[in-house]
């Protein structure tokens, strides 16, 4: 699907992946309870929110491409063009707003987390081969980078909230 997005339509999805994670992330933080898993869910809400600002600061010079924010964001639109990439990554971030009205369960909000940066990791490499900006396919690569150090993050923490869990059965 992504090969039939323009870079515009890209930025509008990739402003919908981050903020639906800066929300999520924001919310998790301040549910959990345990200060390891409130710290790694906080720095993924600072990170999700600088992503969120260096979408809004891409001034790239691609032919109404991506960065160059359209001059009127119409919600309607952005929304509509983010139900087009439907199924993977937003069929998870459907999950993350259901998480946010049950209990507080670590490892269920690291697994969910770490799946919605698998995503995002293929959903901007995707994009990154689609691209034919060198400019877009710069901003592209470092996000990718930047996703794949969350995947890191969350897989270490998820594993040492497993081990304390084996300990404590």
């Amino acid at each position: 699907m992504i090969q039939y997005l323009n870079e515009d339509e890209v930025y509008r999805v990739g402003m919908c992946i981050e903020e639906a994670g800066l929300d999520f992330y924001t919310k998790m933080a301040e549910k959990a309870d345990d200060l390891a898993t409130k710290r790694i869910f906080k720095r993924l809400a600072k990170d999700e929110k600088a992503h969120l600002a260096f979408f809004e600061s891409l001034e790239l010079e691609t032919k109404g491409g991506m960065g160059k924010q359209p001059a009127e964001v119409d919600a309607d639109v952005s929304a509509y063009v983010c139900s087009l990439v439907d199924g993977g990554i937003f069929r998870h971030i459907g999950s993350m707003e259901k998480m946010l009205k049950r209990k507080f369960d670590p490892e269920s909000a690291l697994e969910l987390a770490l799946q919605v940066e698998k995503d995002a990791v293929l959903y901007y490499t995707e994009a990154y081969l689609a691209s034919r900006k060198r400019k877009a396919k710069k901003a592209l690569e470092r996000l990718i980078d930047e996703e794949k150090g969350h995947v890191t993050q969350i897989s270490k923490r998820l594993e040492k909230v497993r081990k304390a869990k084996e300990k404590g059965k």
